[in-house]
């Protein structure tokens, strides 16, 4: 007889399931005032200046009034350089019409956005490329209103090069305007529907349990969404409290709560989602340390998880507990050969599904996905380091336990036979994305001749940053040419083409020790992405726990 086991969900709780109805629509748009609503993008003020064009031609006693938001990643309530005087703005209209749900998380920051118009009382309509319904639907309904109304289209997300942005908005976009126009003033005017008059709540999910074979509990877990179909550990009452014992945290501590769904990241749920992808009890100082850097807003956690291109939770693990855990700082280090590296970066995956609430084509919009979504691994050789450790680096002490997050999207092997070979490698790669980050890790030998040729890891990050350059005309529109310029980037000038950088700042690079014969750059992160450090806070019984738990393979020889 097949042995039943009863397991914990370890889908997070959320103070956000209850679900509220949109506002009544105004009967007519007669001496109506309607707010056109325009994101960050550099096109999309001039697509409501051709959606009013349209609608006043249309509804000729009508009036208009425009507010451009110009911050991405952002819930505008959480902003307070620009919510007040968001909601004076909505004082002055009585409806509104939004444009920039035309990316993944673009689409879902619009979603919240929308529900927050919602909730302070005016009647919205947001446009959405149809790509991208999910997530605006998802981002709404995450805040309250899963019946915020949708009117779909679809275009380009970015203005191409060399081309004026209003004359290109105006031919790439007025019919695609004229062609839902009508949808739109529908969806302005229809009466609400019962269900958009009393929306359903969700079933909570997160105190519920199973019994079953091991089987039946993989076939339950999958059947809901909360794992990618690889067999599970089960999460028993017994497993998770052995887990809990690598902290001294109570169960019900909220760690965080992490978006869109903002689940409640407990420590309890932690443990399951931990325990699930095969987690020792001596990694839950670091499975709590990458909960808390998920959530600082140095990631906007949803602004990498929910977005259409493919990026990849990066974790590395400094001091003495990588060691202890048995991750890797050698040669192989980003293969998954170990127990530590494997387990902990499926468990960053599982806890984003789970707590984050970010679901294959739900949530996650990511055209071409990624082989490391599910998180990459590694350990940082601070004994053979010449510098100071990644967590100096970022804040806290050298010799400190602690977890680094990065969001990269792609990467490229360094060659490190000298400085200058590892620096013109650098120098050359390219990256499309706007503020770019980079991971550059060095093997120690390489470390070694860096130091001593003189250079410090920021010499090697200014000299990147100075000298990884491109004519200004390669650069994409998308990357400088939106409305949220960075502090201190100089704009190309207008038909001129001048030598132009590809990192802006240095905010968001660094270096780690690690690895034999070849360096790495993992490219992306930026502006909301990283990279964070995160303490990784031992229990008092530390000794005893990681003694328990010591596991280290070896091989067998043939």
């Amino acid at each position: 007889m097949d042995m039943k086991y009863t397991v914990l969900s370890p889908w997070a709780k959320s103070d956000h399931l209850k679900k509220y109805p949109i506002n009544p629509r105004p009967a007519d748009l007669k001496g109506k005032t309607i707010g056109l609503y325009a994101s960050f993008k550099e096109y999309h003020p001039y697509f409501n200046r051709e959606l009013e064009r349209q609608l006043s031609a249309a509804l000729p006693e009508t009036k208009f009034s425009h507010f451009t938001y110009i911050v991405d990643t952002c819930e505008i309530k959480n902003d307070p350089t620009n919510y007040e005087d968001f909601k004076a703005w909505l004082a002055t209209v009585d409806a509104v019409i939004g444009v920039g749900a035309d990316m993944g998380s673009c689409a879902l920051y619009m979603g919240y956005n929308f529900a927050q118009i919602e909730q302070l009382g005016v009647p919205a309509v947001l446009l959405s490329k149809y790509q991208y319904l999910s997530s605006a639907s998802k981002g709404a309904g995450a805040r309250g209103y899963p019946g915020l109304r949708i009117v779909t289209y679809d275009g380009p997300g970015f203005v191409p090069n060399d081309v004026d942005c209003d004359k290109w908005t105006r031919e790439t976009y007025g019919v695609t305007i004229a062609n839902m126009l009508q949808d739109i003033i529908n969806a302005l005017t229809s009466p609400l529907t019962e269900e958009e008059k009393a929306p359903a709540d969700p079933y909570d999910w997160s105190s519920e349990t199973f019994t079953g074979t091991l089987d039946e509990v993989n076939a339950w877990m999958y059947s809901h969404g909360w794992t990618n179909g690889t067999p599970v550990v089960p999460p028993t009452r017994e497993a998770v409290d052995e887990m809990l014992k690598g902290t001294d945290l109570p169960a019900d501590y909220v760690v965080a709560e992490l978006p869109p769904l903002n689940g409640k990241a407990t420590v309890e749920k932690i443990a399951i989602n931990g325990v699930m992808a095969g987690c020792l009890p001596t990694y839950m100082p670091l499975l709590i340390a990458m909960v808390e850097g998920m959530a600082d807003d140095i990631i906007k956690l949803e602004g990498w998880t929910c977005s259409n291109a493919g990026w990849s939770p990066t974790i590395v693990v400094s001091g003495p507990i990588a060691k202890t855990v048995g991750l890797n700082c050698d040669r192989n280090l980003f293969s998954p050969y170990t127990k530590a590296a494997s387990c902990l970066s499926r468990a960053i995956g599982y806890m984003i599904m789970n707590i984050s609430g970010c679901r294959s084509q739900v949530e996650d919009m990511s055209g071409p996905g990624c082989d490391c979504r599910f998180g990459i691994c590694i350990a940082e050789n601070e004994e053979e380091t010449p510098w100071t450790t990644l967590p100096a680096d970022l804040g806290l002490k050298d010799g400190d336990n602690a977890v680094t997050l990065f969001w990269p999207s792609e990467k490229h092997q360094i060659p490190v036979t000298s400085p200058s070979a590892a620096l013109g490698t650098l120098c050359g790669l390219w990256h499309g994305g706007f503020d770019v980050g980079a991971m550059i890790t060095l093997p120690p030998e390489s470390a070694k001749q860096f130091a001593a040729a003189g250079y410090t890891k920021q010499d090697i990050l200014d000299y990147v940053k100075e000298y990884n350059r491109r004519p200004s005309s390669e650069i994409p529109r998308a990357a400088i040419g939106n409305n949220h310029p960075r502090e201190g980037l100089v704009f190309p000038a207008p038909g001129l083409v001048h030598s132009a950088p590809l990192f802006w700042n240095t905010e968001h690079m660094f270096v780690v020790v690690g690895g034999r014969d070849w360096g790495m750059c993992y490219l992306g992160g930026g502006d909301h992405g990283g990279p964070v450090c995160k303490k990784a806070v031992l229990p008092k019984r530390w000794d005893e726990l990681a003694e328990k738990y010591k596991q280290i393979p070896n091989y067998v020889e043939y």
